[in-house]
């Protein structure tokens, strides 16, 4: 345990060494404008992606209003590529997917078990027939977790996040599939450098999160 705990702190002292006034060290405060667009994903989500009007839509099969809220909020997620974007683009073309899509978005945001991670996942891959519309990848699942929750949930982008694991010496069983476990894992990881980080300790996922990828860096 504390050869972990000496990684977390090792990957803190590595932040201060590239940002010697921490949080408030201008170039951080740099990067943190370059992705001032977080704030607008967050309160698409929690204005658009809200329980009641995710159940509305359901109820009335009135999808229109929730799948443009997920079209924005993809385009402008710092964390999902040029790439990635394309895929849900073209996924959110075929519009008979548009009702299981917002059924499963609800179950996973409001429920977040093992069952509604995989259907999130299968309903993601409904048009993989068509390769370029294959939005079952890591940053599109997570995106939606990690910004309608930032206290709870983690974005995953498979380079920095197994680069960041391999350099804490954590196991988070990668599979290109996104899965439940290995995001779980990732989870317990950016929490343990939380519990163990007087620069994270204060902050949300996100926060936390930027502050180990820079370390990493």
């Amino acid at each position: 345990m504390s050869m972990q705990h000496n990684a977390y702190q090792q990957l803190e002292h590595d932040f201060l060494l590239r940002f010697p006034h921490a949080l408030q060290d201008e170039a951080w405060l740099a990067l943190g404008r370059k992705h001032r667009g977080i704030d607008r994903v967050l309160q698409l989500c929690r204005d658009g992606l809200s329980e009641p009007l995710l159940r509305a839509a359901i109820d009335s099969g009135n999808t229109a209003a929730v799948i443009d809220c997920c079209r924005q909020i993809v385009s402008r997620c710092s964390t999902v590529s040029t790439f990635e974007r394309m895929a849900f683009r073209n996924y959110l073309a075929f519009s008979d997917v548009h009702r299981p899509f917002v059924a499963a978005l609800y179950a996973l945001l409001y429920r977040f078990d093992e069952a509604s991670f995989a259907d999130f996942v299968e309903v993601l891959q409904l048009c993989r027939h068509d390769g370029k519309a294959n939005a079952a990848k890591w940053p599109l699942v997570s995106c939606f977790l990690a910004y309608s929750d930032p206290q709870q949930h983690v974005c995953i982008k498979p380079t920095t996040i197994k680069r960041l694991a391999a350099r804490l010496d954590v196991d988070i069983a990668y599979r290109p599939l996104p899965n439940y476990d290995t995001y779980c894992r990732v989870q317990a990881m950016v929490q343990q450098f939380r519990a163990h980080s007087t620069l994270a300790a204060g902050q949300n996922n996100i926060i936390a999160q930027a502050i180990m990828y820079c370390a990493a860096a």
